[in-house]
């Protein structure tokens, strides 16, 4: 008899990627499939569901032709959140689904954060609100599609799309059904919050929440695997964060991918203030996640990488960016001077700032482009910095680090040297697919996804004490400079 195989389901933004592992996390198969970003006009970004459907699809098939498809136990997804992915009543999508990063609902969340509207969501949520959250997409349809929002009749996000094309069966997990509709504290749905963002109450059109864990149905899709069960599923984030092992109350991680994200687990507490960060439920435990994620990350890299093809030369993206690396390491913590404001595409954590925009500060003649390269990673370390020092978490010893920008050694050191804490990296791009699998093992009954370790490398990058002082002067400097671009931000946006 085969050894029993998880399979984890990635449902991500650019990319949906599936894949299928033994029962101590070894990789036995992967596929992926490219999905495109529907970009018409500035601050547009949907995904045709069907597209992203039919990729996961292909992505199991394939899976299932490469390995014992008998073996199949179980199955897990994680995927993006936030946004607004709406059916109607024959269960079809109302229209292309509306991304976590769309701007058009900048204006109003604006206007809320004047008013006190997103203050008395943060109530329930416990989370700052953006023009991508589910409700500021919800309203902007209202506002300027009355014909599709009347045809909605059950609200959802990516991964709850596909676990339905899977199953059949309706429903969510707690992490991607808190923003922004979710009383944390009471763990159900508060028709307060459609009241305050000018909406009728709908929450008879969420789905209903379970854990992440339990089991949405049986696998009843045509793909060549067998009637196995699959679990309900979670967020992406809370999947890596299963996936390497955090579940503890202080464990904290960061994900340097095309967004940078920094995560830390807290118990439950009252309602303080405001928040500055966004809170998910754990999609196990009672817990919660505290989630500060800046809208740039390695996406700034590849920005600046993208400029200077010739100058920099390489044959590809990776000689490119390997290259880079090389001019920007001899390059002194500080850049020479050279400040880089990451905001390439407004800002939501730790301060939502739609209009924010990216800029470099310093530039002299003597200026570099090593200066400049070396600059864009201190940038988005800056970034990370102002994340943790707003949340108000203690300094933990020790951080996880992983996505794309772990397998760059020197952007490592620089985030260490940045936050004066050691960092454990790891680049394997499989951390939020193997805990997607873990919850598919849960849901069969064969794993417990909180204490399944599987065995790892993780690169070590230990603060250099002098760096840290000198970053720790110039990320004054970055506050400084964020405080002065504002009326600049605005100024550039309004209409002459």
């Amino acid at each position: 008899m085969s050894e029993q195989v998880l399979i984890g389901i990635d449902a991500g933004t650019t990319t949906v990627k599936a894949a299928a592992y033994t029962m101590d996390g070894k990789q036995m198969a992967v596929a992926r499939q490219p999905i495109l970003v529907l970009r018409e006009t500035e601050g547009t970004s949907e995904i045709d569901m069907d597209q992203m459907w039919e990729a996961v699809a292909d992505c199991l098939r394939a899976i299932a032709g490469d390995i014992d498809p008998s073996a199949v136990a179980g199955i897990g997804v994680c995927g993006q959140g936030d946004g607004l992915w709406a059916l109607d009543e024959d269960f079809q999508p109302v229209r292309p689904a509306i991304l976590w990063n769309d701007a058009r609902a900048s204006a109003a969340v604006t206007q809320w954060a004047q008013d006190g509207t997103s203050d008395r969501i943060s109530r329930y949520c416990r989370t700052a609100n953006w023009p991508g959250t589910a409700g500021s997409t919800l309203r902007w349809v209202k506002d300027n599609e009355p014909e599709n929002f009347a045809r909605i009749k059950h609200i959802m996000f990516a991964k709850d799309w596909i676990v339905w094309k899977l199953t059949g069966q309706i429903g969510t997990d707690f992490s991607d059904a808190t923003i922004p509709f979710l009383d944390l504290q009471a763990r159900e749905y508060a028709p307060e919050v459609f009241a305050e963002l000018g909406l009728p109450d709908m929450t008879d059109l969420l789905p209903p929440c379970h854990g992440a864990q339990t089991v949405a149905g049986p696998l009843v899709a045509d793909l060549g695997l067998p009637n196995v069960p699959v679990a309900r599923g979670t967020l992406d984030l809370a999947a890596m964060m299963t996936g390497v092992g955090l579940s503890a109350t202080g464990d904290m991680c960061l994900i340097l991918g095309t967004t940078a994200v920094l995560s830390y687990i807290v118990p439950p507490e009252p309602f303080d203030a405001p928040p500055l960060a966004a809170t998910v439920h754990h999609p196990i435990t009672c817990d919660w996640i505290r989630v500060l994620a800046p809208q740039t990350g390695a996406s700034a890299f590849d920005w600046f990488a993208a400029l200077h093809p010739i100058s920099f030369g390489g044959a590809d993206a990776g000689e490119i960016a390997a290259k880079i690396n090389d001019a920007a390491r001899d390059v002194p913590a500080g850049a020479n001077g050279v400040l880089f404001l990451p905001f390439l595409t407004g800002e939501r954590a730790p301060f939502v700032a739609p209009d924010a925009a990216g800029s470099f500060h310093g530039l002299r003649v003597s200026t570099t482009k090593a200066d400049l390269a070396r600059a864009v990673m201190e940038g988005t370390g800056y970034s990370l910095r102002h994340c943790l020092s707003a949340s108000g978490a203690p300094a933990p010893e020790r951080v996880v680090l992983t996505g794309g920008g772990a397998r760059n050694p020197l952007w490592c050191q620089i985030v260490a040297d940045i936050l004066g804490v050691q960092i454990l990296a790891n680049a394997s791009e499989d951390h939020g697919l193997w805990g997607a699998a873990l919850l598919g093992g849960a849901a069969a009954g064969l794993c417990d996804p909180l204490d399944t370790p599987r065995d790892e490398a993780f690169d070590t990058y230990t603060p250099d004490h002098q760096a840290h002082a000198s970053y720790s002067r110039h990320f004054e400097t970055y506050l400084h400079a964020i405080n002065a671009n504002r009326t600049i931000w605005t100024a550039m946006r309004t209409p002459t």
